[in-house]
């Protein structure tokens, strides 16, 4: 007699808790925790207790750390189109790309495009980046946040009216709150007279992070001096702006600055004065400052291919400044040359004027040539899509970058 076939049954899965054979802590914090985030946002929906904890505080930070440690030299790349009128004209988004430069290759790879906005995206500055969140400034006083690797994308509410279009961004952590922040200055108004111009400077600062709803501008005490439009540096609870401490007039009747470096900190809202390297008194519009093994930098470029670079180290609060190392540029630069940090403390990342990347090595000055963004680095948007610049006004902002499942609004 024929005897009936039984049906097959699926292998049912371990429950999460006690009937896995994995301890939740073992499966949670010692595996998962090492996945990258696109794993871990799809892993938030498998049940209410892996979500809650996949976007809890501890996992976020545990997450982040083992990011950064076996993080390698690895930037993205934000191009931008230059535009003739810059307060008039936007882009319809903002592409973000990664790059790893230390794998010897010309391939950057589309991570994030924007969302559409009303208007398009103005015209921005140089981005910033912390712990997996970039920063987008523009002149016209709007400012983007994003996180590449969850997609979020939000737009910070408008500060204080500035009246000039100078406007520059600080954006950093905060050790003593355990939170993100970003700092404004802000110009009320200003009065040109015969000897010197009398400015009104403000300076503010928003948190993210906090648990709070809404996000909102706080206005802190105003700088010492009128802050200049300059993208400044933030190291762990404190930003680096260059300001400018008084101007004079030579033997031609032009004016000289004399500027200084204001650090403000995070914990009590408070500016202090610190000088510039002894190589220059004021900073140029081919110099700036960055961030080198978690110290201040300051790239001075007193010729077109001539380019030195800068430490400064704290000494019972005053900032001391020694030179490490000078470099001879292979390609002469027009404006500035940027600077981006590596992985690798004996090396630094440079860009003159945004276009040609190189590699200097910080002990010897030498040079090794990564590639030219604008001729030889192919943009690669997906789908068969990919994209050289050459030819088209783009400016390649290069931002140092660590994966991370940092929110950005309120959960």
């Amino acid at each position: 007699m024929n005897q009936p076939i039984s049906k097959r049954h699926r292998p049912v899965a371990p429950e999460v808790g006690g009937g896995s054979m994995i301890p939740d802590e073992v499966l949670l914090f010692e595996i998962l925790v090492r996945l990258p985030v696109k794993s871990l946002v799809r892993f938030k929906s498998v049940c209410k207790a892996w979500c809650a904890t996949i976007a809890s505080a501890h996992f976020v930070r545990l997450h982040l750390e083992l990011a950064r440690a076996r993080s390698s030299s690895s930037m993205v790349i934000v191009p931008r189109k230059e535009q003739p009128r810059p307060t008039k004209l936007a882009s319809g988004f903002v592409h973000i790309f990664s790059f790893r430069p230390a794998r010897q290759s010309n391939v950057a790879k589309l991570i994030m495009k924007s969302k559409p906005r009303p208007g398009g995206i103005p015209y921005f500055t140089i981005p910033l980046h912390c712990d997996g969140l970039i920063l987008i400034p523009s002149v016209t006083g709007h400012i983007f946040v994003c996180n590449p690797a969850t997609k979020e994308f939000v737009e910070l509410p408008r500060g204080t009216r500035n009246v000039a279009l100078d406007q520059r961004v600080a954006f950093g952590f905060d050790p003593s709150s355990g939170t993100y922040k970003v700092a404004r200055h802000f110009l009320r108004s200003y009065s040109e007279g015969q000897k010197r111009t009398e400015y009104d400077v403000g300076h503010e600062v928003l948190t993210l992070g906090d648990g709070i709803e809404t996000l909102e501008w706080k206005a802190t005490i105003d700088p010492p001096y009128p802050i200049k439009g300059r993208t400044p540096i933030c190291l762990p609870g404190f930003f680096y702006w260059s300001a400018v401490q008084s101007v004079a007039d030579d033997a031609d009747h032009s004016k000289l600055d004399t500027d200084v470096i204001l650090r403000f900190s995070m914990r009590d809202d408070t500016f202090t004065v610190h000088p510039n390297p002894p190589c220059r008194s004021y900073l140029s519009t081919n110099d700036l400052l960055c961030e080198l093994s978690g110290n201040l930098c300051y790239v001075h470029s007193p010729s077109s291919r001539e380019v030195s670079i800068w430490l400064a180290q704290d000494g019972q609060n005053i900032i001391t400044w020694s030179l490490r190392c000078r470099v001879n540029l292979p390609v002469p630069r027009l404006l500035r040359v940027y600077a981006c940090a590596s992985a690798d403390q004996g090396t630094i990342f440079l860009s003159v004027d945004a276009l040609h990347l190189l590699k200097c090595n910080l002990h010897d000055g030498s040079l090794e040539t990564v590639v030219s963004m604008p001729f030889n680095l192919v943009y690669v948007h997906g789908k068969g899509v990919n994209f050289i610049y050459q030819g088209h006004p783009f400016s390649h902002y290069m931002v140092p970058y660590v994966e991370s499942l940092l929110r950005i609004g309120p959960c």
